[in-house]
C-alpha cells in the first residue's frame, strides 16, 4: 500500500487497537499506557504512517472552541524583498520556539490582504501577523468577533484594538537628512514608494521636515516599488539630467543598491566622491565589501521578538488589552557618505 494511503485506521488494525488509541499515541500528554503507545508508534513507523497535524488540529478546534489549532497566519507583501524574506525566517523560528506553526500567504497588493485572511481563517488559525500592510475595518472586526488577535508588523494600526510593532520611520527619515546635511550636501534627492505607501510617507515626512529646518527642499523626488530594478530605474532618471543630485536618501536598502549599481555601471560615478547615498533597513547585502552602504538599521530581532511575545500572550489570553510598540532606528555609517566613514 502506498505510504500516503496509510491512515490511522490501518495502523489501528495492524496494532490491534482502536483509532482513538492511535490518536492518543501521537498526542503529547494523551491518556494511554506507555507500553501501548510504544507498540503503536513502532507499528506506525514500520508502516510509514504520520498523522495529518493540520487536519487533526482543525478538527479539534471545530469541536472544542477552547482548543488551539497551533497555527498562526502570516500575510506578507513584497516577499521578493530580501528584507521581508529575512523577517519571515525570524518570525518562523520565534513562533516555533513558542510552540506555534506558521501558515504563510504572500500577496501582491494591499487589496488582496482581506481575501488572504479569509482563506487563512478556514484553517482555524489562533492569531494573525500582517507584515507591512493593513486590514480593512471589516476584517479587523471579524477577527475580534472570533477572538483572533492580530499583530500589524511595521504598520500603524488604524484600529485601536489591534496590536502593532513598528520602526520609528519618521525619526529614521530625520536621521538620514541630518547625516547628509552634516556632510555638506544641498542637492539632496529622495527615492521612495508610491504616494500612498505608509512607510514612504513617514520616512519622507521626517526627511523633508529636517531639510526644511535648514532651509532646504528635496532636490528631486523619484518613485520606485522597493525593488532593485526600480532603484536602478530611479538612478537613470536622476543622473541622466544635466543637474544631478549630490546625494540620495532611499526608503529601502534594496532600491539604494539599485541606485549604487546604476551609478557605477551606467554613469561611471564613484561613491561617495561623486554623490552620497543612504538606505534604510540594513539588509545583509548592505554590508558586503562591494557595497558598504550607509543605512538606517531596523533592529528586526528585537522587533520580531516583541511582536511574537505580544501576539502569543494574547493567543493564550484573549482578554489582554492591545499593545503597540515602536523601536528607534540606528544609523550605520559605512562608506557611501562623503567624509563620514564607519565609526
Amino acid at each position: 500500500m502506498p505510504k500516503r494511503s496509510i491512515t490511522s485506521y490501518h495502523v489501528a488494525t495492524a496494532a490491534g487497537v482502536s483509532q482513538s488509541a492511535v490518536s492518543r499515541a501521537f498526542s503529547p500528554g494523551g491518556s494511554i499506557a506507555e507500553k501501548t503507545r510504544k507498540h503503536i508508534l513502532s507499528i506506525a513507523g514500520e508502516m510509514g504512517y504520520q498523522p495529518n497535524a493540520i487536519a487533526r488540529s482543525m478538527s479539534t478546534a471545530r469541536t472544542d472552541v477552547r482548543q488551539k489549532s497551533g497555527m498562526v497566519g502570516v500575510i506578507v507583501t513584497r516577499l521578493q524583498d530580501p528584507f521581508f524574506a529575512n523577517t519571515i525566517a525570524h518570525f518562523s523560528r520565534d513562533l516555533q520556539a513558542k510552540g506555534w506553526q506558521m501558515l504563510l500567504f504572500s500577496v501582491d497588493t494591499q487589496n488582496e490582504v482581506d481575501d488572504a485572511l479569509n482563506s487563512l481563517m478556514q484553517f482555524k488559525i489562533d492569531g494573525v501577523i500582517v507584515l507591512s500592510a493593513i486590514l480593512s475595518e471589516h476584517m479587523a472586526q471579524v477577527c475580534k468577533a472570533q477572538g483572533i488577535p492580530v499583530m500589524l508588523y511595521n504598520r500603524d494600526p488604524q484600529d485601536e484594538g489591534i496590536c502593532s510593532v513598528q520602526i520609528e520611520n519618521f525619526e529614521g527619515g530625520q536621521i538620514a537628512a541630518e547625516v547628509l546635511l552634516e556632510a555638506g550636501h544641498e542637492q539632496i534627492a529622495f527615492v521612495g514608494g508610491g504616494p500612498s505607501d505608509p512607510t514612504t510617507i513617514e520616512r519622507e515626512r521626517g526627511f523633508v521636515e529636517r531639510l526644511g529646518e535648514s532651509g532646504l527642499k528635496p532636490f528631486r523626488r523619484e518613485t520606485g516599488d522597493y525593488t532593485f530594478d526600480s532603484g536602478r530605474e530611479a538612478a537613470l532618471r536622476l543622473f541622466s539630467r544635466r543637474e544631478r543630485p549630490d546625494s540620495v536618501f532611499c526608503a529601502s536598502d534594496v532600491m539604494a543598491l539599485g541606485i549604487l549599481h546604476s551609478a557605477r555601471h551606467d554613469f561611471s560615478l564613484e561613491i561617495p566622491e561623486d554623490f552620497s547615498l543612504i538606505g534604510f533597513d540594513d539588509i545583509s547585502s548592505a554590508a558586503w565589501p562591494d557595497h558598504l552602504l550607509t543605512t538606517i538599521r531596523q533592529p528586526i530581532r528585537r522587533m520580531i521578538g516583541e511582536a511574537v511575545d505580544i501576539l502569543t500572550e494574547r493567543m493564550d489570553d484573549p482578554e489582554l488589552p492591545p499593545k503597540s510598540t515602536r523601536f528607534p532606528g540606528a544609523l550605520i555609517l559605512r562608506n557611501t557618505v562623503r567624509g563620514m566613514g564607519p565609526k
